[in-house]
């Protein structure tokens, strides 16, 4: 188990770093896709993830903190999957109706579970319900969706590079964005799966868990390279380029 922690531990670690980073320079430069990337980095990776797992962990034996983290987790894992949703619709669609009305459902999904999910009270844990998955794959659809477009702008932006009309690099951070929001999205939808289908769920260990991991360790991977860049991988990717 102790290697199944390294997926979760860096992509804790990794988006908490990305998600600061992101709302600091929204602070310099004012601009919505910082601000939105930030809160929807910040609030399904270390404050959404980080909050459930120590939730779930504190709940038996101090139930009153754990239903309080496990409620502050949920909140926070809701107001990042709608900033998410946001960014998708702003910043790739946004005259596009089907953009705007996908979002607004979303966020109406997502207010309608935790109302019902905080009259419920969350001391008894993580449990696996209607409103738990409604609220799984919204997150989903979110991540995939930004997956997709990120992929799709990236094949426009390679096209730019080749004639000199775009920086490589950016270029090369749409790819990353993409590969890490889809990883995300895929390990979500993976272990989601598997809970419908046998019952087993993430806290029960084995391949679920694994897998999980591995995606996770794949998203920080990404992300990391993405907005953490190395000096070095930056000049390999403009080297790339040029050649």
């Amino acid at each position: 188990m102790s290697l199944v922690w390294v997926g979760f531990l860096a992509f804790f670690f990794v988006s908490l770093a990305v998600g600061v980073r992101l709302l600091l320079l929204f602070r310099r430069t004012r601009q919505l896709p910082e601000l939105l990337i930030g809160i929807g980095v910040l609030g399904i990776g270390p404050v959404g993830f980080g909050l459930s797992m120590a939730g779930a962990l504190t709940l038996e034996g101090r139930p009153g903190l754990g239903a309080l983290l496990l409620g502050t987790a949920s909140l926070a894992a809701s107001v990042g999957v709608v900033a998410k949703l946001t960014f998708n619709w702003r910043v790739y669609h946004p005259e596009a109706a089907p953009a705007r009305a996908a979002t607004v459902l979303g966020a109406l999904v997502l207010a309608v579970c935790f109302a019902v999910k905080l009259r419920q009270g969350f001391g008894s844990g993580l449990h696996v319900d209607l409103v738990y998955y409604l609220r799984v794959f919204v997150q989903i659809g979110a991540l995939l969706w930004g997956a997709c477009e990120a992929l799709r702008y990236h094949a426009m932006m390679r096209r730019r590079v080749r004639i000199g009309l775009a920086d490589p690099v950016v270029a090369n951070r749409f790819l990353l964005w993409g590969i890490g929001a889809g990883a995300a999205g895929v390990g979500s939808l993976v272990g989601t799966v598997a809970q419908l289908a046998t019952g087993v769920s993430l806290q029960d260990g084995g391949w679920v868990t694994a897998s999980s991991s591995l995606h996770g360790l794949v998203a920080a991977v990404a992300l990391w390279l993405a907005f953490l860049p190395p000096r070095a991988f930056r000049e390999y990717v403009k080297a790339r380029a040029a050649a």
